[in-house]
């Protein structure tokens, strides 16, 4: 867990950090960089679970591409949802993760 995070400080980068900024977003790791931070880490849902709580947007991000969409139960998606404070992790969260789980439709509903 802290040689994730450390990792992600590491990519941390000013000029994505201004992009982010102009579209309500608070992190300013480089997209691209951090989908191969993802695709090394490979899928883990321990870990995903341990860097959601952070509150991190960068590290939320990372958490959304290494999770498994199904492991996740309709109240845990519910208050994950309401944690999504910013549009990139909002909308991840719902593209990734919860349109990918067998509780879609009642989410959708509610």
């Amino acid at each position: 867990m802290a040689e994730v995070l450390a990792e992600l400080a590491a990519l941390e980068d000013p000029r994505s950090r201004e992009v982010s900024a102009r579209h309500g977003d608070d992190h300013g790791v480089n997209r691209s960089k951090l989908r191969a931070l993802a695709k090394r880490l490979r899928t883990q849902q321990e870990l995903a679970c341990q860097l959601w709580e952070t509150s991190d947007t960068a590290a939320r991000l990372l958490a959304i591409l290494i999770c498994r969409p199904a492991a996740f139960g309709r109240d845990e998606l519910t208050v994950m949802s309401r944690q999504s404070s910013t549009p990139k992790v909002q909308d991840w969260l719902v593209n990734y993760v919860v349109k990918k789980n067998p509780h879609a439709e009642e989410l959708r509903v509610t």
